[in-house]
């Protein structure tokens, strides 16, 4: 029985049967059983990104940013799992998605860990209630390490969310910008000052973990996987314009409560998109 399998991570949900379309008929024979081939992107848009003939060590390609952060980013104080405590407003806590997905023959589980200093997976346990947690049962909870079994690789459902969980100092404009809004100061630019340090923190630090990626195999044999997740050279450049561009786009008047289709439609395509923000590099093992 073939043991070649593939990765993939995409950060959103898709219809099963064209992902494992897309990954399993590459009919790549048996020199490359048991390669790691990681694909990141929905649906027609999924590419891979290691693997025979393509992405591989040293080798870098850019996230959609959208995937990526989706609808995750600033959530409050950091809280430091190690210690049990939240820590003051100069310290940020920010959420990275993490939906995966393994197709291939002959996998048990996948388990990923995270490596850094402030860097854990956040697994909200949606099956507490309100009486276990009266009596000491937490719905969050910080990891360093998260397994998935073959069949159960979903990271939204119904019994749990992972996300990535990271923690960093405030830059010193966002301090600034917060202070403003405890003083009751608060204003739009001063706001947009805020997100943008928050933006730029988060991926600075996120640049420092390593994501450790290990397939286990039904034999018992396993095979690991380092990468790295970075934001681009031109981080600043591509984030500030994007700022602008949203800063633009508030200024347009929105359609009335009566407004037709049409008009809503060409409202929302003036909309900015948000750019490519993170690339994705597989580290040389050893």
């Amino acid at each position: 029985m073939g043991l070649e399998f593939s990765i993939l991570v995409f950060f959103f949900f898709q219809a099963e049967d064209g992902i494992r379309d897309f990954c399993l008929s590459r009919g790549l024979g048996d020199v490359y059983k048991r390669q790691l081939v990681l694909v990141a992107g929905i649906g027609a848009t999924a590419f891979a990104i290691n693997g025979p003939g393509g992405f591989g060590p040293g080798k870098t390609v850019e996230l959609e940013s959208q995937d990526f952060t989706g609808g995750g980013g600033y959530s409050g104080p950091w809280y430091n799992p190690a210690d049990d405590t939240f820590w003051s407003y100069e310290w940020a806590g920010y959420k990275y998605h993490f939906p995966v997905r393994c197709v291939g023959n002959n996998i048990e589980s996948v388990t990923y860990e995270i490596e850094g200093e402030r860097s854990y997976f956040e697994i909200i346990d949606n099956t507490v209630t309100a009486e276990q947690h009266d009596n000491g049962k937490h719905v969050f909870n910080y990891t360093k390490s998260v397994t998935f079994d073959y069949d159960h690789q979903e990271s939204i459902d119904d019994q749990r969310i992972v996300e990535i969980y990271i923690g960093f100092p405030l830059p010193e404009e966002g301090k600034e910008a917060y202070e403003l809004a405890l003083a009751g100061k608060n204003s739009l630019e001063a706001s947009r000052q805020l997100n943008t340090a928050i933006e730029k923190g988060a991926a600075r630090e996120i640049s420092t973990s390593r994501l450790k990626l290990t397939a286990t195999f039904a034999d018992g044999s396993m095979q690991t996987k380092t990468y790295r997740i970075a934001p681009v050279p031109d981080f600043d450049e591509r984030y500030e314009a994007y700022s602008d561009a949203r800063a633009a786009f508030q200024s347009i008047e929105p359609p009335s409560s009566d407004a037709s289709q049409q008009e809503i439609d060409d409202y929302l395509g003036k909309m900015p998109q948000m750019p490519k923000l993170y690339n994705i590099t597989e580290l040389n093992e050893g």
